[in-house]
């Protein structure tokens, strides 16, 4: 199929065989055997994604030149319109470039509400402890990621923000970035750690509608459309372009990516971007397959969408691989949220229902502190049988303030059930009764004891079970974006299967990586938005001064591994010689140093337990304090 790239973690030597289950999109590309090079496959039940499908438009086949209608020469070429790829093009206009921005979809694409940075003009008085983010979005990792990519956004993103108001500033509607005030240690739900307060948004504009402040994702959207409008109407040097994807990149003999080929209602046709190629694309949610070979099942196979484009197909992923990039090793991370219904992102109307209520499986067993961040409780919920199906909130009249007038609607969509009793209410339900019973029964002895022995909920800000009705709210999981990509350095350069920067390709957002690992931890607040701001700041700015990073420097003075090889099988001989030794017992865990083994036993390698092991002439060997097997 064309495509070249390989894994972090690829492991070289024979390519696998093919998977007979291997997820195949509708472009054809086995997206599961994508990785050349004997790359390890995820090992993972398979499960059917449920989620939307959106166009694909990258072309795994290389176009001829005998099917290209015309050339245009560009400066930058940014291939996406969401909001990391509109701050790429503006920033890359306001250096002095010619750009184009191409966008596939007919509307282009929205972001969420709010978004974190440090430093930037509208957080004067605020105080945020760099090193303290830093190690939060290290840790939150693991420390699988490098860490240039993150102190680039912890770096730059206040001047990326400022750079952002100053071209909503050209708008016609002023939008203003504000602070979001938070509780002082909940990052806006309670959480484990202090507050990083980082979060920005834009609910003190006026063009906002007033509901805009509890529509998650609308005032991002309307911001996109300004940003849009500053595009065509304030830079003469932006050609923004919609439904016209970009199908593939375009190399020239020593690697560097020198422009696009797209296609628009007269065909393809050649873009070339002398100073880079800015990829920002976003994730591949609206990928079904893509999501089964590159996800988690638990994270999809029984959750809602979020996702008002569809444009997210993995299209600059694969653009990305097809040249040789390193893309983040699978399973990626998913930004996956709790609260979902059957065919939405949520119901707000059950906001006080489900923030009081308890959060119960089939066996009527709470699995996690309700009142933790929303991925958090997202993540335990997709970890119970079925990757969360039966789950319900649990809650009684006290506790259902302003979904009053929805109880017969939900009832009547089989999402609500109702009850007397717990026994009542779990049969109509079909959750385990005696489960549901004894679980309630515990909880409100929480209350009495004054601390939730099982998940440490704060009971100070919930209510106990006090009413006389009970009722069960369906719920599932509900995915919002993907967040691995191709991997970057800290100048958001591609980086190839060697570490080292691709010449003129950059990416931003949820097209790249090296940021997240295993989850979007929800608890740092606006890391998602804030890096595809940031990146696609700082991409434009790398692309317009060639700025190209090194790559890695391997021929140090470290000294080669020592390889282990295989010993010889212990024969009878051996076998009585260990026995000579006492009461030290070679297949003990206890046992002598290395002095005492025969290399039969050591494998080859006498010198093995000499790395652990290392021993005085003559010394014990066991510490002060500790039983010796023969005394």
């Amino acid at each position: 199929m064309g495509v070249v790239g390989t894994a972090c973690a690829s492991n070289g030597g024979e390519a696998p065989d093919k998977d007979a289950n291997a997820a195949t999109g509708v472009d054809g590309v086995d997206y599961t055997n994508v990785y050349e090079g004997g790359a390890n496959l995820m090992p993972a039940r398979k499960a059917v994604c449920p989620g939307p499908r959106g166009p694909v438009a990258f072309e795994a086949r290389d176009i001829p030149d005998s099917e290209i209608q015309r050339e245009e020469d560009f400066d930058v070429v940014v291939v996406g319109a969401g909001v990391g790829g509109l701050m790429a093009g503006l920033k890359a206009a306001d250096l002095g470039a010619s750009v184009l921005i191409l966008e596939k979809m007919t509307k282009g694409r929205g972001c969420f509400e709010c978004f974190g940075a440090v430093g930037a003009g509208c957080q004067e008085g605020t105080e945020i402890d760099k090193a303290a983010l830093l190690d939060e979005i290290y840790r939150s990792a693991y420390y699988r990621t490098r860490p240039e990519p993150a102190r680039t956004y912890v770096d730059r993103s206040g001047e990326a923000t400022d750079f952002w108001q100053s071209v909503l500033d050209k708008g016609a509607n002023g939008f203003v970035i504000s602070k979001v005030e938070q509780a002082p240690s909940s990052c806006g739900f309670p959480a484990m750690t202090p507050l990083i307060d980082t979060e920005l948004g834009f609910y003190d504009s006026p063009a906002l509608p007033p509901d805009a402040g509890v529509r998650s994702g609308l005032s991002g959207i309307y911001v996109c459309l300004e940003m849009q409008d500053v595009a065509k109407n304030a830079y003469d040097t932006v050609d923004l372009r919609f439904s016209t994807p970009a199908v593939r990149l375009v190399s020239d003999d020593s690697g560097a990516v020198t422009g696009v080929v797209a296609r628009d209602e007269s065909g393809y046709f050649r873009a070339n971007a002398s100073k880079g190629v800015i990829m920002a694309t976003g994730g591949y949610d609206c990928n079904p397959e893509m999501m089964q070979a590159w996800t988690r099942p638990e994270d999809y196979a029984n959750s809602s969408w979020w996702n008002p484009g569809w444009g997210t197909t993995g299209d600059g992923h694969m653009m990305g691989l097809a040249v040789g990039a390193q893309m983040d090793p699978v399973p990626h991370p998913v930004m996956n949220f709790r609260w979902g219904t059957p065919d939405s992102f949520a119901d707000f109307r059950t906001w006080n229902a489900v923030y009081f209520g308890i959060l119960v499986n089939g066996r009527g067993n709470r699995f996690v502190r309700e009142d933790a961040p929303f991925q958090v409780v997202s993540n335990a919920q997709n970890a119970q049988p079925g990757y969360g199906k039966n789950c319900w909130y649990i809650f009684d009249e006290t506790m259902y303030e302003g979904m009053e007038d929805a109880l017969e609607e939900f009832k009547q969509k089989g999402w609500l059930y109702e009850g007397a009793s717990a026994d009542e209410l779990a049969q109509a339900a079909g959750i385990d009764a005696d489960g549901l019973s004894a679980t309630l029964e515990r909880y409100g002895s929480f209350f009495e004891a004054g601390r939730d022995e099982d998940f440490d909920r704060d009971l100070a800000v919930t209510l106990p079970f006090t009413g006389s009705r009970l009722f069960a709210f369906t719920t599932n999981s509900n995915v919002l974006a993907t967040t691995g990509g191709l991997c970057i350095d800290e100048h958001c350069s591609v980086l190839d299967v060697n570490d080292e920067p691709i010449r003129g390709l950059y990416a931003c957002g949820n097209a790249s990586g090296s940021f997240f690992s295993g989850n979007y931890p929800r608890h740092i607040p606006g890391t998602s938005i804030g890096r595809a701001i940031t990146f696609g700041y700082v991409a434009a700015e790398s692309a317009v001064n060639a700025v190209v990073g090194v790559g890695p420097k391997l021929d140090g003075n470290a000294p080669a591994l020592t390889p282990y090889v295989e010993g010889s099988a212990v024969d009878e001989a051996g076998k009585a010689s260990f026995e000579n030794l006492g009461p030290w017992n070679p297949y003990d865990p206890i046992h002598g140093g290395s002095a005492d083994y025969a290399p039969e036993q050591l494998g080859g390698i006498s010198e093995a337990c000499d790395n652990c092991h290392t021993y005085a002439s003559g010394a014990d060997t066991v510490l002060d304090g500790m039983s010796s097997l023969g005394k």
